[in-house]
């Protein structure tokens, strides 16, 4: 299963072309700047609605262009294909599915599931707590169809009561509280559900990809350290007149940290830079782990030169540990051992200016 096709037209600097991509492994080979990290951006955007590095839709665009399309035909379990389009035009996004237009990316998500890897991934392991956190709702949002909108309904609820506390209007303050609270704990139960998991199939992959002996763990520390609902109802009746002062509120699930441990210490302090950077490609893995048991669905995988600085046999050990997958997508420059990872079925792509050309060398 997975993409059959994909059209792109004035996205990036890709060649306007329908790509054939039907095959379960396709490996990307070209130098920096040609272009590979454009056709995952692509995928990525067709499963997602948004790209995952650009700050404004716009820059997709070709320059020079008004508009750009990233089409693709995708084919599920039993044969059953699903068309997907992602247009920018006239300063708008649209996206439709099967010809239906998707008001709301929410309604995306889960149709075509991509687990990305990048480089960037440390940050989920020693970068700010927002990034830990959108990591693990990430996460929750693959792997439950229920969390997303509850993410939603939160951060909407969060957005009145902090304009509530900036015009101190105390009177409307209790009733947004309840809610605010209700909501709150649910997302903070679920996070401990996932970090629970997580932390399990984050060490096993971790120990056995690194044949290292040190042991590695997850902890998540809430806002609010109790779950019931008259404590932290409280809590925030003590904090009142500080909030108010700040016009924020101080505590909830988005003020909530996560903590990555190399042993006794913290992987930013007492890791290598492999070691953090294996760790991060072992946390996106359990994603894609995650992902599997919870729907019985396989993802698709795209992996942007992410193998570079690990040696040889930890590359083939961390590959041998990724999940079952529909499709994945690899990137390499031309000097790595590519083709040492390289199957009978896989197709090899060589990406230049733009323009993909099927691999001689390739299955």
């Amino acid at each position: 299963m997975g993409f059959r096709s994909i059209r792109f037209y004035q996205f990036r600097n890709l060649e306007n072309t329908l790509w054939n991509c039907a095959g379960r492994e396709i490996f990307l080979v070209g130098e920096n700047g040609q272009g590979k990290t454009n056709v995952l951006e692509g995928v990525y955007c067709l499963s997602y609605g948004t790209s995952f590095r650009a700050k404004k839709d716009d820059h997709l665009i070709r320059m020079g262009a008004q508009e750009a399309l990233v089409e693709g035909e995708f084919l599920r379990e039993g044969g059953l294909s699903f068309q997907v389009r992602f247009l920018l035009a006239e300063g708008q996004k649209r996206i439709s599915a099967d010809g239906r237009e998707i008001r709301d990316r929410s309604e995306l998500v889960g149709k075509i599931p991509s687990i990305l890897f990048i480089p960037e991934d440390t940050q989920f392991i020693v970068g700010p707590p927002e990034r830990q956190r959108h990591f693990f709702n990430q996460t929750s949002v693959l792997g439950d169809p229920l969390f997303l909108p509850l993410w939603n309904r939160y951060g909407k609820l969060l957005k009145q009561r902090n304009a509530a506390l900036k015009q101190a209007q105390k009177e409307i303050l209790g009733a947004y509280d309840q809610e605010f609270v209700r909501i709150g704990i649910e997302i903070t139960r679920s996070r401990k559900r996932i970090v629970e998991a997580f932390a399990r199939v984050f060490s096993e992959i971790f120990g056995q990809v690194s044949q290292l002996t040190i042991p590695v763990s997850i902890e998540y520390l809430p806002s609010w350290k109790s779950e019931e609902p008259t404590e932290v109802l409280r809590l925030l009746e003590q904090n009142r007149e500080r909030e108010l002062f700040l016009g924020a509120s101080t505590s909830g699930p988005h003020r909530d940290r996560f903590r990555f441990f190399f042993g006794e210490g913290e992987f930013l302090t007492t890791a290598s830079n492999g070691q953090i950077r294996l760790a991060s490609l072992v946390l996106k893995t359990a994603q894609a782990l995650f992902y599997s048991e919870r729907t019985g669905r396989r993802p698709v995988l795209l992996l942007d030169d992410v193998l570079l600085e690990m040696d040889h046999s930890r590359r083939k050990r961390f590959i041998s540990f990724l999940p079952a997958y529909d499709q994945a997508f690899f990137t390499f420059l031309p000097d790595e051992p590519f083709r040492t990872y390289q199957h009978a079925t896989t197709r090899v792509y060589t990406v230049k200016k733009g323009v993909l050309q099927p691999d001689e060398k390739g299955a």
